[in-house]
C-alpha cells in the first residue's frame, strides 16, 4: 500500500497528475472531517454526562424530599417523577446520539478508504503506462539495432565480395 508521503517522496510526477491532487485534496478534506467528528463526538459524551449526572442528582433530591416529607407527599412525588423522566430521556438521547456519531465516523470513514484506494489505483495505472513507455523504447532501440547490424553485415559480405572479386 502507498502512503501519501512515501509516493511524493518517490516519485514527483506522480503531483502532476491532476486525479492524484485531487485525491489528496479529497484526502485532506475527509481527514479533516474525521477529526472533527471525533473530536465532536469525544465532547458529545463529556456534555451528557454532566447534564446526565445532574438530572440524576436531581431526581435522587426530590426522591428524598418525597420520603423525609409526607405531608408534601403528591406534590414532592410528582416533582420527581418529572425530574426522574427527564434524566431518562437524556440517558436515551446520550445513546442515539453516540450512535449517530459513530455511524458518521464510519461513514468518513469509508470515504476516506475509498479515496486511498482509488489514489492507489490511478498510481497502478500511471507505473503501468510507464512500463509500457519502456517496453516501447526497448522495441524501438531493439529494431534500431536490428537495421544497424543489417547494414554492417550487407556492408561487410558486400566488401567481402570486392575482395574476392565476385563482384
Amino acid at each position: 500500500m502507498y502512503s501519501f508521503y512515501s509516493i511524493a517522496m518517490i516519485d514527483p510526477e506522480y503531483l502532476k497528475d491532476k486525479k492524484i491532487r485531487r485525491i489528496d485534496s479529497d484526502l485532506i478534506k475527509f481527514k479533516e472531517d474525521l477529526q472533527k467528528a471525533e473530536s465532536e463526538l469525544s465532547g458529545i459524551g463529556a456534555r451528557l454526562d454532566g447534564e446526565i449526572s445532574r438530572l440524576l442528582a436531581e431526581a435522587k433530591s426530590k426522591k428524598e424530599t418525597f420520603e423525609s416529607l409526607r405531608r408534601r407527599y403528591r406534590e414532592v412525588e410528582e416533582d420527581w417523577k418529572v425530574a426522574d423522566k427527564a434524566y431518562k430521556k437524556a440517558d436515551g438521547n446520550k445513546e442515539k446520539k453516540v450512535s449517530e456519531s459513530k455511524k458518521k465516523l464510519e461513514k468518513i470513514r469509508k470515504r476516506v478508504k475509498g479515496a486511498e484506494k482509488t489514489r492507489e489505483k490511478r498510481i497502478r495505472e500511471l507505473d503501468k503506462d510507464k512500463e509500457k513507455q519502456v517496453e516501447k523504447a526497448k522495441r524501438k532501440k531493439e529494431k534500431e539495432m536490428d537495421e544497424i547490424k543489417s547494414r554492417e553485415v550487407d556492408r561487410v559480405e558486400e566488401e567481402k565480395r570486392r575482395e574476392l572479386g565476385l563482384d
